[in-house]
């Protein structure tokens, strides 16, 4: 397993990991690689103490400083480029279970892992919400867990072409990272059940665009409803803002603290906020308008702004 924490991801990706130990079958061994950027001592000394029998914690410090100026989406951090140079993190391995650190686990994933992907870069899950994306691709998958090949990726150079994707004007990149890897993963991508990559709060959220029809045609599933999904999902992935460890209305905030105090980071005090009706309308427009503005190429300088405003007086 393999996951990228910088100092904004600290105590989601101990709640991950937890997770993903509590819910492990007695005779599983995980491997865990922590990329880290930017953690303390202190911080760096609690993820340790995962370390158990057959748990083993392998940390790699590093820096994002070669990813800095690059494309970011308002809530990611620039840290989650390092996916592209998990190959060479992790030089000693064949393959990766790569997961973002906003999950939760709800079982073992021996199987997952198992999954045979000899001719594929990756196995992964389609992002419906991102259907019709920017960049046509046709199947589009979300990046925060993927099966990867590192023994292929290696052998291709991908590091240095995901780089050099993720720097060329050639291309519009809307979700940093993700578009990237949808570019040259493209047609070598094993798709996964929407159970190893479920999107609970978000879909239920948003049930009146997303009902479990539309989930059950786009997925090939069958399932009666979201909780019956969820029953059955491996992976829980927390997309977009409704973060459990920022905001008390979270949909899986229960759950979530039920790992977090079970985490190395339990004595830390979360400062989280309390649904405000208005900063929340705000914070869903500002969304909006951003995806509006960068999907159709809007482009609005205060310099334009100001030639605008000049045919105005004040007082006229």
């Amino acid at each position: 397993m393999a996951f990228i924490c910088d100092g904004n991801y600290v105590i989601p990706t101990a709640v991950a990991i937890t997770s993903l130990i509590c819910n492990k079958n007695l005779d599983t061994h995980y491997d865990i690689y922590i990329i880290t950027s930017g953690l303390s001592e202190l911080e760096t000394e609690k993820f340790y103490q995962f370390k158990a029998s057959k748990i083993d914690i392998h940390i790699i410090r590093t820096s994002v400083e070669k990813y800095e100026g690059l494309q970011n989406h308002p809530h990611i951090t620039t840290a989650t480029y390092l996916k592209f140079e998990l190959p060479e993190f992790i030089p000693n391995e064949e393959k990766v279970l790569y997961l973002d650190s906003d999950i939760i686990i709800q079982k073992d994933l021996t199987n997952l892992f198992e999954i045979n992907i000899e001719d594929y870069y990756a196995a992964a899950v389609k992002d419906l919400p991102l259907i019709d994306n920017p960049l046509n691709i046709k199947n589009y998958f979300n990046s925060g867990v993927m099966l990867l090949n590192l023994k292929l990726m290696r052998e291709n150079n991908i590091s240095s072409e995901l780089l050099h994707i993720a720097k060329s004007s050639a291309y519009r990149l809307t979700y940093q990272d993700q578009d990237c890897l949808n570019i040259y993963f493209d047609k070598k991508v094993k798709l996964l059940s929407v159970i190893y990559n479920y999107f609970y709060s978000f879909f239920l959220q948003q049930r009146g665009k997303y009902t479990i029809e539309s989930i059950n045609k786009y997925f090939g599933t069958n399932y009666s409803s979201y909780d019956d999904i969820k029953k059955d999902s491996y992976i829980i992935h927390m997309v977009g803002y409704d973060k459990p460890w920022i905001y008390s209305y979270s949909l899986l905030v229960s759950e979530w603290d039920e790992y977090f105090k079970k985490s190395p980071f339990k004595f830390y005090k979360l400062k989280r906020q309390s649904i405000k009706i208005k900063g929340y309308i705000l914070s869903v427009a500002s969304y909006i308008f951003y995806k509006y503005w960068y999907n159709n190429n809007f482009k609005l300088s205060m310099q334009k702004l100001r030639k605008s405003l000049s045919h105005y007086t004040i007082g006229k």
